[in-house]
């Protein structure tokens, strides 16, 4: 088989999903009986709609969040009924409408997850729940592992090309490659308690129906004690964390009389009548795995890095990790690309992992966990920088640029196009082509300009991907030159996961092209 993908959560059934869709079909194994059924993390970035676009489940994504919408409340305040101190991304500083055509959605993971299988089937993914890795080695072909099925118990030996180690925060495939984390290691454990109550009154002031499942709300609690207060997809459901603290109570054996007043008091509704349906204790981990590529091996999601809540962005990350995994995977095992092309996944995945890790433990600080050590937390970075300015320069399958510094970020309201940034987003009045990323993400696109010189453009890609083997479509456009930093001769390369790859400010570069696509490929000339 070309690729085993082992675990079944975010970052695994995303990568089945598109390696699906670049026309390989992956077996994924998890060990669960099916997707998660536990209630966990939830909403997706504008950057994570796009990949969900692409891959043909972001409508259903969007359909699966309360209220069929993006729509959220998120505050950090004193108690529930006041004051609030500040809204958390509901001032319009999460507004991303600018840089990218995508809204956000707000759908649960587990209900993600269920999309996200679904997909992957349809597209040929074979996946196997209730199958667990048991162990695995490697060799200069492939990946030989030991799978088990937990309800027969009887095991099986398989063969592949790759193997995806998707497998969670204990990654049992990271630990048999002997790779160590690194970060700020276990910050704490939080306690959380599911509970069915009429919250009509404590939440009548938000828009949205938020008691009825029609908003998803959560407030940041200081007061008396750190916790987190928030809806369910449930109507009538809710969820509290007890915060971590210094004085932290030990709540082996606590009775459900003991966790209704621990709800009560942390959200200060003395007297509210609720039944408890769930309770649960996390550990806060904040750390990266030191490289996320061992030979055939590649580490996604929470196995290749664990991060705090507060900010959203593990989830997300997990998603986009198998989205970036996947197509280099797929133009590997194609033959389209060399082996040297998945070189490229540590050093563009691991750098935006550290800096997501550091960034969700500055808001750990502020919004769950006061009594953190704050000495050295990172200062802030804008949310839509962290997600659309993120850049793969040093080690990244892209060809840098004389003068190239190497920032891992740049503005991108103001963006450069420059190689190994993220390529633009640019609004177009061409009939059937609302924006320029619309036309990304499923092969290499080379975009140039409407003249003489765009047609030129277009027999030299044409030209290139014959002799490659590849898709390469040559979109002729004008408005979007200045956003990507050329001519209205030049032309730009981006990869199928939006990433400029290469770049030429005007036509005298037309000769660079095919050597572009080798070098970023792998593919030596003869």
């Amino acid at each position: 088989m070309p690729v085993l993908v082992v675990g079944g959560g975010l970052s695994g059934l995303t990568t089945a999903l598109f390696l699906g869709l670049y026309g390989v079909r992956p077996l994924l194994v998890e060990k669960h009986p099916g997707t998660s059924v536990v209630m966990k993390a939830r909403g997706q970035y504008p950057h994570v709609m796009e990949a969900l676009r692409i891959g043909g489940v972001a409508d259903a994504v969007t359909a699966a969040s309360p209220g069929g919408t993006g729509e959220f409340y998120m505050a950090l305040a004193k108690t529930l009924s006041g004051p609030v101190l500040r809204g958390i991304m509901t001032e319009g500083e999460m507004a991303m409408s600018h840089v990218s055509p995508e809204d956000w959605a707000m759908a649960s993971q587990e209900r993600t997850e269920e999309i996200l299988a679904a997909r992957a089937r349809e597209l040929g993914a074979r996946l196997r729940f209730g199958t667990e890795l048991v162990s695995f080695t490697q060799d200069a072909a492939g990946v030989t592992a030991v799978l088990r099925d937990r309800a027969g118990a009887t095991t099986r030996t398989v063969r592949a090309r790759y193997l995806v180690g998707a497998d969670g925060r204990h990654s049992p495939v990271r630990k048999a490659l002997g790779i160590g984390m690194h970060g700020r290691g276990h910050l704490g454990d939080v306690f959380r308690v599911f509970f069915d109550a009429d919250m009509s009154a404590a939440v009548s002031g938000l828009e949205g129906n938020v008691a009825g499942g029609g908003r998803f709300a959560l407030f940041h609690l200081l007061d008396p004690v750190p916790g987190v207060f928030y809806t369910t997809d449930v109507p009538g459901r809710y969820g509290y964390i007890r915060g971590m603290s210094n004085d932290q109570p030990d709540y082996t054996g606590w009775t459900t009389a003991q966790c209704e007043e621990l709800v009560r008091y942390g959200i200060g509704v003395p007297d509210l009548a609720m039944t408890v349906v769930g309770t649960g204790e996390t550990t806060i981990t904040c750390e990266v795995a030191d490289r996320f590529s061992d030979g055939r091996v590649h580490l996604i999601g929470d196995a290749a890095k664990v991060v705090p809540a507060p900010g959203g962005l593990g989830g997300n990350t997990a998603v986009m990790d198998g989205f970036y995994l996947a197509w280099k995977l797929a133009m590997v095992v194609k033959g389209q690309a060399g082996p040297g092309l998945l070189d490229s996944h540590d050093p563009e995945r691991r750098p935006v992992s550290e800096m997501i890790a550091e960034q969700q433990y500055t808001n750990t600080v502020e919004r769950l966990g006061p009594d953190l050590d704050a000495t050295g937390a990172a200062a802030p970075i804008h949310p839509v920088t962290q997600v659309f300015g993120y850049r793969y320069a040093a080690g990244g399958a892209v060809v840098r640029e004389v003068g190239d510094a190497g920032e891992l970020l740049e503005d991108p309201t103001a963006p450069t196009g420059r190689p190994g940034s993220r390529a633009p987003y640019v609004p177009l009045d061409a009939v059937g082509v609302p924006s320029t990323t619309s036309l990304f993400g499923r092969s290499f696109v080379l975009l140039a300009g409407t003249g003489a010189d765009g047609e030129v453009w277009a027999r030299a890609g044409a030209d290139a991907a014959a002799r490659l083997g590849i898709e390469l479509p040559v979109h002729r456009l004008g408005g979007w030159e200045k956003a990507y930093g050329v001519t209205p001769g030049g032309a730009s390369l981006v990869r199928p996961d939006r990433f400029v790859a290469w770049r030429a400010q005007g036509p005298e570069g037309v000769g660079g092209l095919e050597a572009a696509l080798r070098a970023v490929l792998d593919r030596p000339s003869a």
